[in-house]
């Protein structure tokens, strides 16, 4: 979380952490949960659509500097009141190279949005114009002190490549 909040990234802060106490205090973010948004009747598809693009760039700003977030549900994106998305509960965030990484996160948030957000039309589309986007927007990745971070058109095919082995077929 401090590699990213030194980035720049919208996530919360780390305001005080003790570890031999079990305690870590963080900033409090706005908005509401990116599932409650997604059932929300009184949601247009406009709003609907700019909330999941958002999602989809704040996933790859993440991307951008090596972590994978590891458990990207619709629980753990949060929208405000713009329609703006912020990551949260990074517990099982981890810094890597491997592109296999960075496409299973994204299939993690593909599989639950195909689940249970059926009613809500391309939404898995939508996000992934919003990665892709953010990546055409700021160039490519710059290399981290570990390596160089997959682009956004190898992640998006690595997607491709774990959906046809996980799923079903017949």
């Amino acid at each position: 979380m401090v590699r990213m909040h030194r980035a720049g990234l919208q996530v919360p802060a780390l305001l005080d952490l003790d570890p031999a106490e079990g305690v870590m205090v963080m900033e409090r973010i706005p908005g509401r949960p990116l599932i409650e948004v997604l059932r929300d009747a009184s949601m247009s598809s406009g709003q609907l659509q700019y909330a999941l693009q958002s999602t989809g760039a704040a996933i790859r700003n993440v991307h951008r500097l090596a972590i994978t977030h590891g458990d990207l549900s619709t629980n753990n994106v949060l929208i405000d009141d713009q329609g703006n998305a912020t990551l949260i509960d990074f517990g099982l965030a981890v810094i890597d190279y491997e592109v296999e990484r960075f496409g299973i996160d994204l299939h993690v948030i593909d599989e639950i949005l195909g689940a249970s957000h059926p009613g809500v039309e391309n939404a898995i589309e939508h996000l992934l114009n919003g990665y892709a986007a953010e990546e055409e927007r700021q160039g490519p990745p710059a290399d981290q002190t570990g390596g160089a971070v997959p682009t956004s058109v190898e992640v998006l095919e690595r997607l491709e490549n774990v959906r046809t082995r996980v799923r079903y077929h017949g």
